[in-house]
């Protein structure tokens, strides 16, 4: 086996084809490992072989997408030996995971999305790749799906022939005017992604014989095998769906990828498909990007060039896509917070040289009784009345995260207490409704923490989940949103049931207010009243890019009809400044009324400049609240709307910038206001890392845990 090829250090041969062998290796410059594709030995000299080898670093090398799997580098060893570098791609492929049978059609539907939305977009780019296949569906470690092996792509225009035959690809899963030899356009991935439908669906591809010219000889005159034979379990309009995108004439198969992902949506919802769409995207969806774009354009005045969007880490869980459509979702690894020493009068615009004035008084959480929860005991939360404490915009408690690590202090940032001691990630930290336990995820579980003695007790788990990134508990204690691998469900907060709970069929199985299949949902904030929610999504764009939106439902009649979508922003709207570059929304807070207060992403992974949205006009604004300058983000409005607790990093003293902590009044947000920092202290050296604040409501509403 190769030691090295060019700066990298073979560690394992990953895979061999006909046209060339993949290695894992390492990558000394970067310090990471990387997958890397190199023609064998013997083939060095074959003109034909290294003519379709570079022809493939160049096609892939163009193709900047986030479901597509990424091109580091390209060139030659020493012994003229071309090679390119790719991302390693650890978490296998496709047809791994269709080895243990049938996936339903909210799993499929999953993978389709990201991978459709991919497609689009080469073909958008005249690139159709022309092997399509579950062996060239990878995964990454965090369930990501990535189109790979574009190296046989060829440009729709081109009339090279680089094989010999003219014909490439697959048998199993090629087209009719493919296996013909005759001349394809990108309709002929589309058949080739519903054989891949076809056999996630049912487990077995459409058609089998002997020889690989018998089931081309099959696709071409045999008419497609009925899948509700195989899995009768699937909706009756599966069959016509399947029919449409394995036809043999081109013209009756789907115009787009994506119009073969909407209709398949719409069997996952039980609904039945528009099979005459013919649009190059799902018509809402075309709508809302057409108008995205005009406002670019208004705003702009000139044309932006496409942009790869990087992962998010936190819900490195991620797979969209992902999934869903096409993106990655989006970094954040938020701003860490050096947080300034300036005295501080709480949520009051000063002049520079601020006094404090000791307007806050604190409730102490000591004289909180524990929450102790027996885990084997069904427990069920009630509401009652607590006395009011006192504190400031409704607040008398800050939670944040740092290095990992959940602090607590008192609104003005005194007292500040570390309450765990454990180096792994948490995410979605809130406190329930009475103010004495908080909760957040970690490793795909949620946990309860009592501040006082710092007991943690584990609600929930997920291990199965590709993503786990929301649970968020209604204002009255009774119900709980909770997104699982991109799915929202709204189940009843009830600590005993969700112990029996370890999957998202076991959460579905539960007799809940909602399962909401029908948007890639990451995360989720309650309104006041508990019958509205909030939910950040990721919706495919026109451009064949995913966007993370706001979408806000009316969801109090539960099961008896579908969410009610009152809005979505900021797409549908108006067009945020660098929303277009990433369609990133690292963070968003909502006063559970009207207000809403979002930022978007330029700098350290989740920081941007600061925005209000106001549902009741549909009206937004940037804020930026420290001398209009950027960046920002974490922002929480607090328990009583009134005011606001944000991390701002100065951009414009680049790596020099400190991140400090405000909380000041909404109202006095204007260009001329001055504001102090609240003092907290240096815990934090990392610019990038999220400190995910959450406000302790005062006077709120205690959920009594009894057995």
């Amino acid at each position: 086996m190769l030691k090295k090829v060019g700066r990298y250090e073979i560690k394992a041969e990953l895979g061999r084809g006909g046209m060339a062998t993949v290695y894992r290796a390492y990558d000394p410059m970067f310090e990471r490992e990387v997958a890397v594709k190199v023609l064998p030995q013997e083939l060095m000299h074959d003109t034909q072989f290294r003519g379709r080898f570079e022809r493939e670093a160049k096609i892939i090398a163009r193709l900047e997408h986030a479901a597509i799997v990424p091109v580091y580098d390209v060139g030659q060893d020493d012994n003229e030996q071309p090679y390119f570098v790719m991302r390693c791609m650890t978490g296998g492929s496709l047809s791994d995971r269709m080895g243990d049978g049938p996936l339903s059609l909210e799993e499929v539907l999953q993978v389709i999305r990201r991978v459709a939305a991919a497609l689009d977009y080469a073909h958008s780019k005249g690139i159709i790749h022309r092997d399509l296949k579950p062996a060239n569906i990878l995964f990454d470690e965090a369930g990501e799906p990535y189109i790979s092996d574009y190296g046989i792509a060829k440009l729709s225009q081109s009339q090279t022939n680089i094989t010999g035959s003219g014909i490439i690809g697959t048998p199993t899963y090629m087209s009719p005017e493919q296996g013909q030899g005759e001349d394809i356009d990108s309709r002929s991935d589309i058949y080739s992604l519903g054989v891949i439908i076809y056999e996630m669906l049912s487990g077995v591809p459409p058609y089998k014989a002997n020889t690989p010219l018998g089931v081309v000889f099959k696709h071409v005159t045999e008419p497609v095998p009925h899948i509700l034979d195989i899995n009768p379990h699937l909706p009756v309009e599966t069959e016509a769906v399947i029919e449409k995108a394995l036809a043999k004439n081109p013209e009756e198969r789907f115009a787009t990828a994506m119009d073969l992902v909407v209709a398949i949506g719409a069997l996952a919802r039980g609904e039945s498909p528009d099979l005459d769409r013919t649009s190059p995207v799902a018509t809402h969806l075309n709508l809302r990007a057409k108008r995205l774009f005009h406002a670019r354009d208004l705003l702009k005045g000139k044309n932006f060039p496409e942009t790869r969007i990087s992962k998010t880490s936190i819900g490195s869980r991620a797979w969209v896509f992902g999934v869903v459509g096409v993106l990655i979702v989006a970094a954040l690894i938020w701003g860490g917070m050096r947080f300034g020493a300036q005295a501080f009068e709480p949520g009051v615009a000063t002049s520079p040289d601020p006094s404090p004035t000791g307007l806050l008084l604190t409730a102490s959480l000591a004289t909180d009784p524990p929450i102790v929860v027996d885990e084997t005991t069904t427990v069920t939360p009630t509401v009652t009345p607590v006395p009011t404490s006192v504190g400031l915009g409704g607040a008398d408690k800050i939670a944040l995260v740092s290095a990992n690590n959940i602090w607590v202090a008192n609104i003005d940032g005194s007292e500040a207490e570390q309450l765990t001691n454990d180096p792994n990630p948490k995410s979605g930290l809130q406190w329930l409704p009475d103010g004495r336990g908080l909760v957040y995820i970690q490793s795909e579980c949620v946990f309860l923490l009592d501040p006082p003695t710092k007991q943690t007790t584990r609600i929930v788990c997920f291990d199965q989940a590709d993503f786990f990134e929301g649970f968020r508990v209604s204002p009255d204690g009774k119900q709980v949103a909770i997104s699982v691998d991109r799915q929202l469900f709204v189940v009843p907060f009830d600590l005993g049931l969700l112990a029996g709970v370890h999957d998202r069929v076991e959460l579905a199985a539960v007799k809940g207010c909602l399962a909401y299949p029908a948007a890639a949902a990451k995360n989720s904030l309650w309104s006041l009243d508990g019958q509205k929610l909030a939910l950040m999504v990721q919706v495919g764009q026109s451009n064949g890019r995913v966007a993370d939106v706001v979408r806000v439902m009316d969801v109090h009649r539960c099961q008896d009809a579908a969410p009610l979508v009152l809005d979505e922003f900021p797409g549908r709207h108006f067009v945020p400044e660098n929303y277009t570059d990433n369609y990133v929304l690292p963070s968003f807070s909502w006063d559970g009324d009207n207000l809403f207060v979002f930022n978007t992403l330029t700098r350290n992974e989740g920081y941007g400049p600061l925005y209000t949205y106001d549902l009741s006009v549909k009206q937004e604004a940037k804020i930026n609240p420290i001398n209009g300058a950027c960046c920002y983000r974490d922002a929480a409005i607090s328990p009583d709307g009134r005011f606001l607790l944000f991390a701002f990093q100065d951009r414009s003293l680049g790596a020099e910038s400190e991140t400090l902590v405000y909380y000041v009044p909404l109202d006095a947000i204007k260009p001329d206001a001055v504001f102090a920092p609240i003092t907290l202290p240096p815990l934090f050296s990392n610019p990038r890392e999220k400190p995910q604040f959450a406000l302790r409501p005062v006077g709120g509403r205690a959920l009594q845990i009894s057995p």
